[in-house]
């Protein structure tokens, strides 16, 4: 990456964004989880392509596209399974929370 030092972080998260935004738009994801997984992704990117760059100096364009297109699918997957999570654990909480306020 001779010649993209100065854009390699950026180039990665925007091709992060893109692979999160295609996986929540091919799975049929809500807005706001595909939104969050984007968001998630261009971090996680980030950090990732950073962290090869550390032990991989002369890492080509096209391995940072590929690995953060990668990274930003996989984000976007583990925010839906996290928004499902948060979802049915906020529905147990407050079916819980009506049964203590019906036995008073």
């Amino acid at each position: 990456m001779k010649n993209f030092e100065d854009v390699a972080g950026l180039l990665g998260i925007v091709f992060g964004m893109i692979g999160a935004m295609i996986k929540g738009i091919k799975q049929k994801y809500p807005a706001m989880t595909t939104f969050l997984g984007m968001v998630i992704a261009g971090i996680l990117t980030y950090a990732t392509t950073g962290l090869i760059e550390i032990f991989y100096a002369d890492m080509p364009t096209k391995v940072v596209i590929l690995i953060s297109f990668i990274v930003g699918w996989v984000a976007n997957e583990i925010t839906a399974y996290l928004d499902r999570f948060v979802g049915d654990v906020y529905a147990i909480f407050m079916d819980y929370l009506r049964s203590k306020i019906k036995k008073k």
